[in-house]
């Protein structure tokens, strides 16, 4: 036989949009400031919860006068209503209560006839608490619970019936709370206190039910939250008397979520205060900006918005101040009025980097008078030099930086400077007439390749018809044009080498030589 099984019970997943803790709070004023007692962040005081959903259940019966049965199937019928009420201790104590029915009908496998059916109910009713840490809430729950579990009496011959548990309800609810989204967790166990089975006879019985959801919010018209819930479960529940009875639940659903929160109030003859903290660039929020408020003495922690909240707050002008590295200190004040709310946004601007600044000197090499007229290019501007070779340039960016210099008559040069930020660089430059050739200087060092000691050697370049001789340490230095050379080094008891070497007017080259002993 086979049965399609529709099932509504309430679903006891679903998620609360509880609120994220406010900022530090502390009443403020221009004058010293006392210490204020931190208030509960608000919760909701009333959530109804309506759902509906599908089940596929699965079950068995066996029994002394019929063969027994077994059955499963999909339903789509599995209504349920559920509410939490807080009205004690400032919303810490409150109770729950739920009922759902789940519709039943059983057929068979052969014919698709339908052989029986009804429905079952489910329903409790219970004290419950709430404990917040952050961003997660526990809720205990202890209360009664009745469950109605599928007798069929005679499995020759099924008829629907009923059975029932009263039971001591155990149960726990937990949330995470995202924003907008709300996680939801929830574990039900009935202790069993009384049970009889479809004729009323005394039985045994035994289930429980857990699963999860999640919940997430739509819209808010003052202080009603809706929202919508997707959850699924597992339940199994089994009846023992004049017959044995099981059956397992894998539900899921849809409910639409409301609830009704308390409103955030200032005491009595106090004021409040909003303050919020983004970055001027892009109005993004930034929660780790240090924000401080005149006359208190801790910093507000801000929330990932960047946002806190005063409260209560001494009626009066306010002013906070905000700082991040990397950004400009800022601040704001207006003035709290009792009984309102009053919003500070402070935004933060990127420090710009700090300048610096270069001076250049430029000078005639062979006279070493200063040249007036120059023209020194960076970054595409090009300043003349005054009558004392000077030219200057401000606002500079930190960094290396390449300066071209030019004069009539003058060979150009480049030069190579660092910009330090809050630092006047300064750069010396002498020009080469271009009349007057300023011949290159090629120096180094003649060592032996094994062992690396000095070498007499004698060197020798054709082209310049020069020739030199390697002092006691191995040095040498030879002056002379522009150009590209041939250098000849020989000494005694040493392989003679050539190397080919190529200087600028002006060029400081380094030669080094290592000769191979025979």
């Amino acid at each position: 036989m086979r049965a399609l099984t529709a099932l509504a019970v309430l679903s006891a997943l679903g998620a609360a949009w509880p609120t994220r803790a406010s900022a530090q709070e502390a009443a403020i004023s221009t004058t010293p400031v006392a210490s204020a007692t931190p208030r509960r962040p608000p919760e909701e005081l009333f959530e109804l919860r309506l759902r509906y959903g599908v089940a596929w259940r699965t079950g068995s019966q066996t029994d002394a006068s019929g063969p027994g049965l077994g059955y499963d199937g999909l339903t789509p019928n599995d209504p349920g209503l559920h509410a939490w009420v807080w009205p004690l201790f400032g919303g810490l104590l409150g109770f729950t209560a739920g009922v759902s029915r789940e519709g039943f009908a059983l057929y068979d496998r052969a014919t698709s006839a339908r052989v029986t059916g009804g429905g079952l109910v489910r329903a409790q009713g219970a004290a419950t608490a709430r404990f917040r840490l952050g961003p997660v809430r526990l809720e205990p729950i202890v209360g009664y619970a009745l469950n109605q579990v599928a007798d069929f009496g005679d499995s020759a011959a099924p008829a629907f019936r009923a059975g029932t548990r009263h039971g001591l309800l155990l149960a726990a609810r937990g949330l995470l709370d995202l924003g907008p989204v709300t996680l939801e967790g929830r574990f039900d166990y009935p202790l069993a206190l009384a049970a009889n089975d479809g004729a009323g006879a005394r039985a045994t019985s035994s289930g429980y039910q857990a699963g999860g959801g999640v919940r997430v919010a739509l819209l808010r018209t003052g202080t009603a939250l809706w929202g919508l819930m997707l959850d699924a479960a597992y339940s199994t529940d089994r009846l023992t008397g004049g017959v044995d009875a099981s059956q397992q639940h894998v539900r899921g659903g849809l409910s639409v979520d409301l609830q009704w929160k308390e409103e955030e109030r200032s005491a009595p003859g106090f004021a409040a205060a909003k303050v919020r903290v983004v970055l001027d660039a892009d109005g993004a929020p930034a929660p780790t900006a240090t924000v401080t408020v005149e006359g208190a003495a801790d910093a507000l922690v801000l929330d990932e918005t960047g946002a806190a909240r005063l409260d209560p707050l001494t009626p009066g002008p306010v002013t906070v101040r905000a700082r991040l590295p990397g950004y400009d200190d800022t601040s704001a004040t207006a003035t709290a009025t009792a009984g309102d709310e009053v919003a500070l946004e402070l935004r933060l601007r990127k420090t710009p980097p700090k300048l610096g600044s270069l001076v250049v000197t430029v000078i005639d090499k062979a006279t070493g008078a200063a040249l007036a007229g120059a023209q020194v290019a960076l970054n595409g501007v090009t300043v003349a030099t005054n009558a004392t070779g000077l030219a200057r340039f401000a606002d500079l960016s930190p960094g290396a930086i390449t300066i071209e210099l030019s004069a009539a008559g003058f060979t150009p040069l480049s030069e190579a400077a660092t910009i330090l930020p809050g630092v006047e660089a300064t750069v010396s430059s002498a020009l080469v007439s271009v009349k007057r050739r300023e011949p290159a200087t090629v120096s180094g060092f003649v060592r032996s390749g094994r062992g690396g000691a000095p070498v007499k050697a004698n060197l020798s370049i054709p082209q310049a018809n020069l020739k030199a001789k390697a002092d006691d340490k191995g040095s040498f230095a030879f002056r002379l044009a522009g150009g590209t050379y041939t250098v000849t080094i020989s000494a005694r008891g040493f392989t003679t080498q050539t190397k080919q070497v190529t200087v600028k007017d002006g060029d400081q080259a380094i030669f080094n030589v290592d000769l191979q002993p025979k």
